[in-house]
């Protein structure tokens, strides 16, 4: 089979774009009457609340004004509710949170039917600072809202008080148990308790606002009330970064101290009105036994070509660089000097993700790459008595480690040079074990979605694992003899049983990145230990240890999957329920023994040729990091290929392989496994089996193969440009021409679209994405007959990558000279998008027909090409 170069597409002419229809809520409100009889008193009684809420502070040494957050729960959407915040004297906007809410009798949605429904729906928290005068101007909104419609006068900017109002379903004061929701500091706190480590470090996130001097207040009163318990203020462990409104610092404190988190603790810090969060710290990343058995790499290892600059940065532990695997291939910066005491059998996860992706799964025996990859170390092995294992650092926040890392790629550090100013990929497999995501974006996401729009670099971040023991609902004395298609199925059940528990890892659900998941398989052949058990065979199904979606806005994460090894599990001697199996996760992280993907592991000391097998979401987005690599160099090809008014200028690269790598991806026979469960479950539509499919797949298995070339069977063309919101300015249209040998013939086709983009953010709103680009429904394009057999047309469109999968069989009637037309299209979604501010995208397209017929379509394509480019020029 003759490989072929991808094609480009010709350059495209600007036109308008198309608009989507509006989204109508069912959601149904209580009448005016009825809100002012159950709100009327909550609110002329908020003086009292703000008085009651500061009262603890007593003789105030920093003179501060009395402060509150006021928390506002709607239902439904208000958009730009930030804006009549701002004209609001005294009244800050802080943040708008994503919630659900329970149906009463004043606030529900309704069924296709019109008839009441029970189920939980959508609903925004306003967070806003509030002091006595914002009080005050809040209650002469209401007073106004009072009124009839005819005599209200609202002041300019501030009538969406009036549809809050309509839709206030709650307010309150942010409480204690509104600065834990969500982030895993009780966990965390007993898991210290457990250890015996007091006091105990946290992170505090401040109420960010736009006043240095209010920023300082902030700190040094929550810095006081510290000190009345005992507690202190991390040394050099605070940071500010206006860009996503983010003030944070570690603190230390007895860890009797969160003995009781209700409003009745006398713990003064815990009530602090300037405190939004309270965060866990030195998360583990990674654990590792004392003295894994190992293997010994013997085969010859390639070099990289000298002189070459790094495109792919790993954020992650110390590799061990004299490695025979990787000496000589690492540009190790190590500005803190975490190397200090970083043992060498400590260096397990940064040692093996440089090695997956620079040479790949080793039992793949694939070239590896030609140029060295750049590292900048931000995990440590731990200090205290947890264990052997990689932590990030408990005296420095995540966001200050990452945040200076990228800057000083791109921008240098301290008046120094850039580091590593050509990177199109960052690998960051870390997760916060103790933060799976639910609703609201964390600040870990908002800090990637913000470095890879203003450095034009794109994140791969593993989906984050989950190591649990599974109970099978197969009888254990039946275990043995069930076939393993029916343990499979048992384990599916069992985890769609537990999705809501299995949730991807912060900051997996960052929207500008690719969220990689492991599949159930790797390049190692079959393995022969009957006590180890494969409970999933499909190598086009997620693994067990794999966390799953969706993202943010239910955007579709993880995107993509990749081979992740299979990860194997035993059967538990003790066997508690005999209508059950229980079925014990391999412990141990390496093992001499397949399967699993194969990498470079730190041996005993002086041992510098040690390998191991490894499995989960980390391996995955190594290899996705490989890949995209690959593709880079693939590029840097066609390019050198391409006359110069064709070629692809280099700031486009991070789009194009953002849009390659989920190209490549597909559901295959993991589809009609996972329907035949998921439409048997109560309450799944039909129409909804897909939608409920992403979770566990995203887009799918990427077969690499179909992205890196062409065959002549197999055609892929590249598109890419900058649209914007002006009108006529905000679509790009292009025309994929078709080969007359499909004409009239029956044969089975497929056509694959993806679109990709980095989009700028509104940090005040929960829409967050300020650009969404999107291209048509093809499956009325007018000249061939295919329909959607995969995927869900309207789930594809709420993140940053839109891929879509149609497939036919019947002999199409078109003519020689004949196109498919796709209309990119951009339109702000998340307001602040200026008609100026031009957006990168890149747009793939392949047409495919099978392999073992005579059809040839990749000539035909390219010669229409180039005709259409002759003409152009």
């Amino acid at each position: 089979m003759a490989k072929k170069p991808l094609l480009i597409f010709p350059r495209t002419s600007a036109g308008s774009r198309d608009t989507l229809p509006p989204f109508t809520g069912n959601i149904k409100y209580p009448g005016k009457e009825t809100q002012i009889q159950n709100l009327e008193n909550r609110i002329t009684e908020l003086d009292r609340v703000l008085e009651n809420q500061t009262a603890y502070l007593g003789a105030n040494p920093a003179n501060l004004i009395a402060e509150m957050i006021l928390v506002l729960e709607i239902a439904g959407n208000l958009d730009d509710f930030f804006r009549a915040v701002a004209a609001t004297p005294g009244m800050e906007f802080l943040s708008e949170l994503q919630s659900e809410i329970e149906p009463d009798e004043n606030f529900f949605t309704v069924n296709r039917r019109g008839e009441p429904s029970n189920k939980r729906f959508g609903a925004r928290l306003f967070l806003t600072m509030t002091n006595q005068s914002a009080l005050r101007e809040f209650r002469s909104y209401w007073d106004e809202y009072k009124k009839d419609p005819d005599n209200q006068n609202f002041r300019r900017n501030t009538g969406k008080f009036k549809t809050l109002f309509d839709k206030l379903k709650d307010l309150r004061p942010y409480s204690i148990a509104d600065r834990i929701y969500d982030t895993g500091l009780e966990n965390y706190v007993e898991e210290m308790r457990q250890l015996n480590i007091n006091p105990v470090k946290f992170e505090v996130e401040l109420a960010y606002k736009d006043d240095t001097v209010r920023n300082s207040d902030a700190f040094n009163e929550v810095g006081a009330l510290l000190a009345q318990h005992n507690g202190s203020v991390i040394l050099g462990s605070r940071i500010i970064i206006p860009e996503i409104g983010y003030h944070a610092f570690i603190a230390e404190a007895p860890i009797e101290s969160f003995d009781d988190l209700t409003e009745n603790t006398n713990i003064t810090f815990l009530k602090s009105q300037q405190i939004l969060f309270f965060r866990p710290v030195g998360q583990t990343v990674f654990n590792v036994s004392d003295e894994p058995q190992l293997l010994d790499y013997t085969e010859e290892v390639h070099q990289v070509q000298p002189g070459i600059s790094p495109v792919v940065a790993l954020l992650d532990g110390l590799p061990l660089e004299n490695h025979v695997l990787l000496n000589g291939k690492l540009n190790v910066d190590d500005p803190d000097d975490f190397a200090n005491n970083y043992l060498a059998q400590y260096r397990v996860h940064g040692t093996a993700m440089a090695s997956l992706i620079i040479n790949g799964d080793l039992s793949e025996q694939s070239t590896p790459l030609s140029r060295p990859i750049y590292v900048r170390p931000i995990l440590k092995p731990t200090t205290n008595n947890q264990g052997g294992g990689e932590f990030l650092p408990d005296d420095k926040l995540p966001i200050d480690l990452i945040h200076r890392a990228v800057k000083r790629i791109f921008e240098g550090e301290n008046g120094g040079a850039p580091t590593a100013p050509n990177i199109k990929l960052i690998n960051f497999s870390i997760g916060d074990p103790f933060r799976p995501f639910h609703h609201n974006i964390s600040t870990w996401a908002k800090l990637i979605d913000w470095l890879s729009y203003k450095y034009n670099v794109l994140f791969i971040i593993s989906a984050g694992n989950i190591v649990e023991d599974i109970h099978l609902d197969i009888p254990e004395a039946d275990f043995d003899q069930a076939t393993l298609p029916d343990i499979q199925l048992a384990t599916l059940r069992k985890i769609i049983e537990d999705n809501i528990n299995r949730k991807i890892l912060t900051p997996a659900e960052s929207i500008n990145s690719i969220t990689v998941g492991s599949a159930q398989h790797d390049s190692h052949g079959p393995f022969n230990f009957p006590q180890r058990k494969n409970l999933i065979t499909s190598p086009s199904l997620l693994s067990p240890v794999s966390r799953i979606g969706f993202g943010y806005n239910n955007s579709i994460k993880p995107e993509i999957l990749m081979a992740g090894g299979r990860k194997l599990f035993r059967k538990s001697l003790q066997q508690t329920d005999p209508n059950k199996t229980h079925l014990r996760i391999e412990s141990g992280e390496s093992i001499i023994h397949p399967p699993g993907n194969l990498a470079a592991m730190p041996g005993a000391q002086g041992d510098l040729q040690k390998i191991g097998y490894l499995c989960g979401t980390s391996n995955s987005a190594a290899l996705a990091s490989n890949l995209g690599a690959k593709l880079y160099e693939m590029l840097l090809g066609l390019n050198a290929e391409l006359p110069i008014e064709q070629k692809i200028p280099e700031r486009y690269f991070t789009v194009i392989l953002k849009a390659l790598l989920v190209h490549g991806s597909g559901w295959g026979e993991a589809q009609q496994i996972l329907t035949s469960i998921i439409s048997r479950l109560p309450g799944v539509a039909a129409q909804n089996v897909k939608r409920n499919i992403y979770p566990y797949l995203g887009y799918g298995t990427v077969d690499s193969e179909k992205i890196l070339y062409c065959t002549d069977h197999r055609v892929t063309l590249i598109g890419f440009g900058d649209l914007t919101t002006r009108d006529g300015q905000d679509a790009h249209t292009y025309s994929f021409p078709l080969p007359p040998s499909l004409a009239s013939v029956a044969i089975d086709k497929r056509l694959a679209i993806s679109l990709a983009w980095l989009s700028p953010l509104n940090f005040k709103t929960a829409r967050y994405r300020k650009a969404h680009l999107f291209f048509d429904n093809l499956e009325g394009n007018g000249h061939l007959a295919i329909e959607r057999s995969s995927h869900d047309f309207r789930m594809g469109r709420k993140g940053t990558v839109q891929h879509d999968v149609l497939t036919g069989e019947y002999a199409d009637v078109f003519q020689d000279g004949d196109t498919i037309n796709i209309k990119v299209s951009c339109r702000e979604d998340a307001s602040g998008l200026s008609v100026r501010e031009s957006i990168k995208y890149a747009l793939t397209v392949t047409l495919e027909v099978r392999e073992n017929v005579h059809t040839m379509i990749y000539d035909e394509v390219r010669l229409r090409l180039q005709e259409r480019i002759r003409e152009r020029i």
